[in-house]
C-alpha cells in the first residue's frame, strides 16, 4: 500500500488537478484504504485539507523561494511542493527532514527523476526562511481577492475577517437527533456508551456536536437513524419551517436529504415529504439515509426543480426551497470552492435559483409556506432574490422570531430572513426565509 503522504498527494492532486470536491475525493479514499488506521486517517485529512485551505498562502510562499512559478510548474510537481511546504510550515509534530525527503521519494516514484534536486531544493529554502508571506487578507486567509473584496462592501471588513479566520478553524461535527426515533436521552446513552464526547448546539437546537470518535458509521446511534450529521445552519432551516402534523411537504433539492428527513421526522408520522432532486445519483443518497431511518413518510423522486409540474400545483402545505448556490457558506467543510467560484457564476446561480422559484411557490396550498435557503453569504443569491419573490408573486414574509425564538438577528427575523455568518453566528454560511402564499 502507498504511504500517508503519498495517498494524501493524490488526493490533493485529484481536487486540484481534476476538480474533486473535497470531502468526496477524501470518502472515496477512505473507502479504497480500508486498513488505514485511525491515526494514519487523521493525518491524510489533515494534510489535505490543510493543503487546499491554505493553497494561496503556499504557492505565495513557493513563489518567494522557487525559480519556476508554481503555475508553469508540473501538476504533479506542484502537488509535491504543495503538501510538503504545509507540512513544513504548519504540521509541528512532523520533522521537515521527513517532509523533504518523503516529498523527494514521491517525485522519483512519479518518475520525475530530474526533478528530484528541484524539489528538495525549493522545500529546503522554506526549511531555512519558513516565515509566511501576509501582506494581506487574501494572502493570510487564503481567499482569493475579489471575494474579500466583495465581502468587505458588504459586512465591513471586521465581519470578514472574522468569517475568514472561521473558516480556517477546523469544522466541528454536528448531528441532529431523530426524536421520533429515539429520545434524546437513549440518543445520549447510546453515544456515550460507545466513548463518544457529546456537546449541546447553539440555539437549544435538539442535537450535539460530536468528537473523540472513529467512524460515525460505527456507531450505533448513526446505524439506527437516530442522528443524522447536519450542519448547525441547516438544522436551523428545518426548524424555521415548523411542519405542522399531516402536513404534504415537498422538498424541492433534496439530496442528501438531511433537510427531508428532519421534516419526515418533525412530522412524528404522520403527512408526507416528497423529497426530490435532478438525478438518479443524488437521489440515492436520499434513499440510503431513508433505509438506515426508516421514515415511511418520506417519497423519494427523481425531478428537474426547473419544471413546474402541472400535477403538484396549490396542492402542498410547505415547500423547502433549499436551492443550488455558490456554497461559499460552507468553505469550512470544501475549501476548494473558494478557487472556483467567480462573479459570473454568482449571477448565473442566482439566475438559476430565481427561474426554479418562479416554479416552486405554485404548488403552495393558499395560505401555505415556503422556505427558501441557501448555503452562502452572497446577497445576490439571497436577501436580493427573497425581496424579488415578494415583490414578483402573491406571497407575504413570515416572521421567523416564534420558530427560531433562540437565534440571533432578531430584527431581521421579524422580517422573516435570517443571513448566517461564519465566525458571527457559528456554523456555516446561510440565509433562511420564510413566506406564504396569500389567501386570494
Amino acid at each position: 500500500m502507498e504511504n500517508t503522504r503519498e495517498i494524501a498527494s493524490a488526493a490533493v492532486y485529484s481536487i486540484l488537478e481534476e476538480d474533486g470536491q473535497s470531502h468526496v475525493v477524501l470518502r472515496e479514499t477512505f473507502n479504497r484504504y480500508p486498513e488505514l488506521s485511525s491515526r494514519d486517517r487523521h493525518f491524510i485529512q489533515y494534510l489535505v485539507q490543510g493543503t487546499i485551505e491554505n493553497l494561496i498562502l503556499l504557492d505565495a510562499k513557493l513563489n518567494q523561494v522557487s525559480k519556476t512559478p508554481v503555475k508553469k510548474m508540473k501538476p504533479w510537481i506542484r502537488t509535491i511542493l504543495r503538501t510538503g511546504a504545509y507540512q513544513i510550515l504548519f504540521m509541528e509534530k512532523v520533522p521537515a527532514s521527513a517532509a523533504c525527503n518523503e516529498a523527494v521519494k514521491l517525485a522519483e516514484k512519479r518518475r520525475f527523476h530530474g526533478l528530484k534536486g528541484f524539489v528538495n531544493g525549493v522545500l529546503r529554502a522554506i526549511v531555512r526562511e519558513p516565515s509566511l508571506p501576509e501582506e494581506n487578507l487574501a494572502i493570510r486567509y487564503s481567499m482569493p481577492e475579489w471575494l474579500v473584496d466583495r465581502w468587505k462592501k458588504v459586512y465591513g471588513a471586521k465581519t470578514t475577517e472574522a468569517m475568514l479566520k472561521a473558516f480556517q478553524c477546523p469544522a466541528r461535527l454536528s448531528v441532529r437527533w431523530n426524536l421520533s426515533l429515539a429520545s434524546k436521552g437513549q440518543i445520549q446513552e447510546s453515544l456515550e456508551g460507545q466513548g463518544v464526547k457529546i456537546e449541546p448546539l447553539p440555539y437549544g437546537l435538539a442535537g450535539c456536536f460530536l468528537s473523540d470518535f472513529d467512524r460515525i458509521d460505527a456507531l450505533e446511534a448513526f446505524q439506527k437513524g437516530w442522528i443524522q450529521v447536519q450542519d448547525v445552519s441547516s438544522i436551523l432551516a428545518g426548524q424555521a419551517a415548523a411542519p405542522k402534523r399531516s402536513s404534504r411537504i415537498l422538498d424541492l433539492c433534496a439530496a442528501p436529504g438531511g433537510k427531508s428527513l428532519h421534516l419526515a421526522d418533525s412530522l412524528e408520522g404522520t403527512g408526507q415529504v416528497i423529497a426530490c432532486d435532478l438525478t438518479p445519483k443524488k437521489t440515492a443518497m436520499i434513499e440510503e439515509n431513508k433505509r438506515r431511518t426508516g421514515f415511511s413518510n418520506l417519497k423519494i423522486e427523481v425531478s428537474d426543480a426547473r419544471i413546474f409540474r402541472p400535477e403538484w400545483e396549490a396542492s402542498f402545505d410547505l415547500v423547502m426551497a433549499d436551492l443550488p448556490c455558490s456554497g461559499l457558506g460552507t468553505i469550512g467543510h470544501k475549501p476548494e470552492i473558494k478557487y472556483r467560484a467567480t462573479p459570473e457564476s454568482i449571477h448565473s446561480l442566482a439566475s438559476l435559483q430565481r427561474e426554479i422559484l418562479t416554479a416552486s411557490w405554485r404548488y403552495l396550498k393558499p395560505g401555505g409556506m415556503l422556505i427558501y435557503s441557501t448555503c452562502t453569504v452572497e446577497p445576490e443569491e439571497n436577501i436580493e432574490n427573497f425581496h424579488w419573490l415578494l415583490e414578483s408573486f402573491p406571497l407575504e414574509p413570515v416572521p421567523l422570531t416564534d420558530v427560531l425564538a433562540e437565534g440571533p438577528e432578531e430584527e431581521s427575523r421579524k422580517e422573516g430572513w435570517l443571513q448566517l455568518l461564519p465566525g458571527t453566528h457559528g456554523g456555516d454560511g446561510f440565509f433562511i426565509s420564510k413566506c406564504k402564499r396569500k389567501n386570494q
